[in-house]
């Protein structure tokens, strides 16, 4: 075909007929780009924004060409067209609050507001609205941190962070799954003339069995009979696609936040002032919420504290913080039917609620760490499975790449369109057990002279890739320099052509600061080849790694079960994984899955029950890396899980006076030994504290001052009670306080003291 180069002001530069090599170069979240060949009869240097249309669209310069001269009266060119998507490789992503340019910041926002804030700089360098936002999936919040980031950068670690996809429709950017068009039919001699498969990215995530594991939250394991939301049919893993080979995949994080909840409504807000015991001024909210048709304080979980986490209005993202969850501590009384809100206190003179951050009628909370009735505990078996089931139906298709070179002549008779996210259903008995393949295109290279022939490729899963800023900047490195004319012994003149080498010409001792990975001191060699200089600067290789996580808690109270041990091993750039053994002993051997995207996982099943502290140890040893940079290397891991007696408190009518009247107590938790602890009570009279062993020094409360203890008229104790371990394991002589008033106290949070 030929090709209209113009210069930025539109006026025609150069025309040339391109050679067959010449093609256009498409593929998801990675390069549109014209690659073109061609020699002419003159020298014409090319210029940054020189452009060229196709299929009206500009693909411009990025950085100033000189052709290669072969001869006096050829010149050869090879040079690289840019679509506007590229752009954003040289534009910053910036914070513009206030017309400032701020390059280092945090966002937390939805899909779309991190996106608004890419159209918003790149409009910043048009100088006007060109870009604006297309199609933009809806998921949860996330927060991206933004260091000196490009846009393409940005679009990047926004589309991995919500694992969506970004790609360019004209100047509008979507952040969807790329996939659009009519489903068109493909298959070997129907549109394409050649049909292969290969292998994806290593990092596209694929698994056949997933091992969920459910949320903790709200689950009372004394009622329910496991510590985790289980699956309806209590199924332990999920199996689906199991023809392609079994990988197992462990999963928690997906579904934390699925669980037996009940998302009230707030009906009527109060609030009370109250003093401290240093006289300092502080309010207390309380709501009631007229649609909650149980007691919470009749549903408590041993040990727990009942917390809220708003939905929404003021309080929602307010309160205390654990991995972007919120809440706050709370009490229930039953009388009143009112939730009393624990003030949190970011600073000495802020109190939340307090100020503009207060609870309003119609705000929506979710109240956690009480056991919910069953019929809310089946529900979130039926949330929990769909979950399952649509992350494992994500996760286990055919990740497979197929491709091919299309048939021009039944591309244009059928008007086949040959463009990213296209869908295909690509048609074959021996490749697939269906007949067909329902996929879409993800790499389109087609011919300049002849747009209908082109190689494609098909995937539902599309990797990171490795083409970023490090490889263009390598490109942009080789180019070639004229320098005159040539030389003949018959003297007519003279020129030379002087190429750019790819490798370094002399040593060079590095005395300015680092630079990436490279040292100050350190010395590059001559010969070193640029390719690997930016990668010594930018990539240091990692070795193995090992974590691990026990399915009981680290702290655990004597006479219980037993859990087991997960091991997650990752190959990073070491070589394969040579052993895995526990517990010091070559013979016990660690049976880690194959490999899946680097990762391998191991499970070790612990059996009986704890009754001391016990420690378990795992070693895994890699092999050297391929290269040698890496030696081979051991890792150990040690999970020490600590045996502990409980401390029971709370509300009683009669003192108790059997191990099983102790164990039912309001509140509970694990005792560590000497220190502070702390519990919530309703309306009360009668309150008994025990402990395994040590004495109660201190008790107070947060509306009462003064220490309880010290008043024989109200406590009494020690008195010595035998408490059996969990699962009615061996007792032990507890030691139990009791404190006594004559009339009806309001609740409280208590705090007792032991030495």
């Amino acid at each position: 075909m030929k090709l209209n180069i113009y210069n930025q002001s539109g006026e025609l530069k150069l025309t040339a007929g391109t050679s067959p090599s010449s093609t256009l170069n498409q593929e998801l979240m990675t390069e549109d780009a014209i690659s073109a060949s061609f020699t002419h009869p003159f020298f014409v240097l090319l210029e940054v924004n020189d452009y060229v249309l196709l299929e009206g669209v500009k693909y411009s310069i990025k950085k100033e060409y000189k052709p290669k001269q072969k001869n006096m009266q050829t010149y050869s060119y090879s040079v690289k067209f840019y679509a506007p998507i590229h752009d954003a490789e040289q534009v910053m992503y910036l914070n513009l609050t206030d017309g400032a340019y701020e390059p280092q910041f945090s966002l937390n926002g939805s899909p779309k507001a991190h996106l608004q804030k890419w159209v918003e700089n790149m409009n910043r360098i048009y100088g006007r609205e060109v870009w604006a936002v297309g199609d933009v999936a809806e998921a949860s919040w996330q927060t991206i941190d933004y260091d000196n980031t490009t846009c393409w950068d940005a679009l990047t670690r926004i589309s991995d962070a919500f694992e969506l996809e970004w790609w360019a429709d004209g100047f509008k950017m979507n952040l969807t799954r790329c996939e659009r068009g009519e489903r068109v039919s493909l298959g070997y001699m129907k549109g394409l003339i050649s049909l292969t498969q290969a292998e994806n990215s290593e990092d596209v995530q694929f698994f056949t069995r997933l091992i969920p594991l459910g949320s903790t939250r709200n689950i009372d394991r004394s009622r329910y009979g496991y510590t985790r939301l289980q699956l309806p049919d209590k199924a332990k893993y999920v199996d689906r696609n199991t023809q392609y080979g079994l990988y197992e995949h462990v999963e928690e994080a997906a579904f934390a936040e699925i669980f037996p909840h009940y998302t009230g409504t707030v009906s009527v807000v109060r609030s009370e002032e109250k003093t401290d015991d240093e006289g300092k001024k502080f309010t207390v909210f309380y709501f009631n919420d007229e649609n909650m048709m149980f007691d919470p304080n009749k549903n408590e979980i041993a040990g727990l504290v009942k917390r809220l986490s708003f939905q929404t209005g003021d309080l929602a993202g307010q309160g205390n913080s654990d991995n972007g969850n919120y809440w706050f501590d709370a009490n229930y009384n039953s009388d009143t039917l009112e939730w009393e809100i624990i003030n949190t206190y970011p600073s000495d003179d802020i109190q939340i609620p307090g100020g503009n951050l207060v609870p309003q009628p119609g705000d929506t909370y979710i109240p956690w760490n009480i056991r919910m009735p069953e019929s809310y505990e089946a529900q979130a078996e039926q949330d929990y499975k769909a979950a399952v089931d649509s992350f494992l139906e994500k996760y286990s298709d055919d990740i497979s790449i197929y491709g091919g070179d299309t048939d021009y002549i039944w591309v244009d008779k059928q008007n086949i369109p040959l463009q990213l996210g296209q869908r295909v259903r690509l048609l074959s008995d021996k490749y697939f057990s269906s007949g067909y393949f329902d996929t879409r295109m993800t790499k389109v290279v087609r011919k300049l002279d002849n747009l209908g022939i082109a190689n494609i490729e098909c995937t539902n899963k599309v990797g990171k890739g490795w083409k970023r800023t490090v490889e263009a900047s390598l490109s942009q490195l080789q180019y070639v320099v004229s320098m005159g004319g040539s030389s003949s012994s018959g003297g007519s003149g003279s020129s030379s052509i002087t190429e750019v080498s790819d490798k370094l010409k002399k040593d060079i001792l590095v005395n300015s600061s680092d630079v990436g990975y490279i040292k100050k001191g350190d010395v590059v060699a001559s010969g070193e080849t640029w390719e690997k200089i930016f990668r010594n600067m930018l990539y240091r290789p990692v070795g193995a790694e090992l974590r691990s996580s026990i399915s009981t808690s680290n702290d655990v109270e004597y006479g219980t079960p037993k859990g087991y041990i997960t091991y997650t091993a990752t190959r990073n750039g070491q070589g394969a994984m040579k052993e895995a053994y526990y517990d010091d002993k070559k013979d016990n051997i660690l049976h880690f899955s194959e490999e899946n995207s680097g990762v391998q996982t191991a499970v070790r099943r612990l059996s009986g029950t704890y009754i001391e502290r016990e420690t378990y140890k795992a070693a895994v040893t890699y092999a050297a890396s391929a290269d040698g940079q890496l030696p081979e290397k051991t890792l150990n891991d040690t999970i020490s899980v600590n045996v502990r007696r409980k401390w029971f408190a709370g509300v009683v009518d009669s003192v108790p006076a059997t191990s099983a009247q102790v164990r039912s107590l309001g509140s509970s938790g694990m005792y560590t030994g000497a220190g502070s602890y702390k519990f919530s009570a309703g309306r009360w009279k009668t309150i008994v504290i025990c402990i395994p062993e040590g004495t109660v020094s201190e008790l107070t409360l947060t509306a009462y001052p003064g220490n309880f203890i010290e008043d024989t008229g109200v406590c009494s104790g020690p008195t010595s009670i035998p408490v059996e371990g969990a699962n009615g394991s061996q007792a032990t002589d507890y030691r139990m306080w009791v404190i006594r008033t004559d009339g009806t106290n309001d609740a409280d949070t208590f705090t007792f003291k032991t030495s």
